[in-house]
């Protein structure tokens, strides 16, 4: 064996620390691309990036494209910028807690499970297309509907799904492009029946399912506004099937409108003052 091989030989253990806090710099470099993203609080083009981290563009570049396929950012198609998904949210609940709406929201989710003794829920949209619970309290009842925090569903056959649908025209769109599943016997997934749906919800200011996501579940939802008038959520309610008479859902469905309405406001939504604001834009 030659000089030269026993010294490289030697010298080999020495090189994979190195390797390995390269790897653990690479991981945190990419954790900074995506902190820039989200401080930006808004779409963000690649260029921004760069001169944000100072790093080279073909490097960022690349960063960028490792998180839009694991799931953590999206590139709009059109503007090529970036923009988070909700996938940091369903790995840590307690950073879902800290959200406005969920605060807000606790108490009349407390007050509408007390008056309908059902499951209550807040949802919001996700860039997927689904819907992303973010906030529940349970039933007493031994039976009940069962979700979970960070769970996802599909908007388009869910109450709080085509709640926020109904007055988001675009991403109703989106949502019904791709083929629609049918999850159970009783699942609309025409389109045309679904839009129809969507305008009676957007009329009434409330929605019901039943049976179209789960054989044994229905729901009863309401849109939640923020300051500006935008729907941001959806509040609701999870009824066992069986328990979800006529007369059960004409008893909730003021409640859930008057929760909406009640999150919205301490949400700074002021009907007169967005009507105001419209008519002078």
């Amino acid at each position: 064996m030659s000089t030269d091989t026993q010294e490289r030989k030697r010298r080999a253990p020495e090189s994979r620390p190195s390797n390995r806090n390269h790897l653990i710099a690479s991981a945190a470099a990419t954790l900074e691309v995506l902190e820039v993203i989200g401080a930006a609080g808004k779409p963000t083009s690649l260029t921004a990036v760069v001169a944000t981290t100072g790093k080279p563009k073909g490097t960022v570049h690349r960063m960028l494209a490792t998180l839009v396929n694991t799931g953590f950012l999206v590139q709009d198609p059109g503007s090529s910028q970036y923009s988070l998904t909700l996938k940091l949210w369903r790995l840590g609940a307690a950073a879902v807690g800290r959200l406005d709406v969920v605060k807000v929201a606790r108490p009349w989710l407390e007050r509408l499970v007390a008056a309908t003794d059902e499951t209550v829920h807040v949802s919001v949209l996700d860039v997927s297309g689904g819907i992303v619970y973010i906030s529940k309290v349970e039933s007493p009842r031994s039976i009940r509907v069962q979700t979970q925090i960070g769970q996802l569903s599909p908007s388009w056959c869910t109450a709080t799904g085509r709640s926020i649908l109904a007055f988001n025209p675009a991403d109703a769109e989106r949502a019904l492009a791709g083929p629609l599943e049918s999850r159970t016997g009783k699942t609309v997934t025409d389109p045309k029946r679904i839009r129809a749906a969507l305008r009676e919800i957007a009329a009434t200011g409330y929605a019901v399912t039943r049976a179209e996501n789960h054989p044994e579940m229905g729901g009863v939802a309401a849109p939640v506004r923020d300051h500006a008038g935008k729907v941001v959520a959806a509040i609701g309610i999870g009824v066992p099937v069986f328990r979800m008479t006529r007369d059960l859902v004409g008893r909730c469905v003021p409640h859930v409108v008057r929760a909406a309405a009640g999150i919205s406001s301490e949400l700074g939504y002021q009907p007169d003052d967005v009507k105001s604001l419209e008519a002078h834009a």
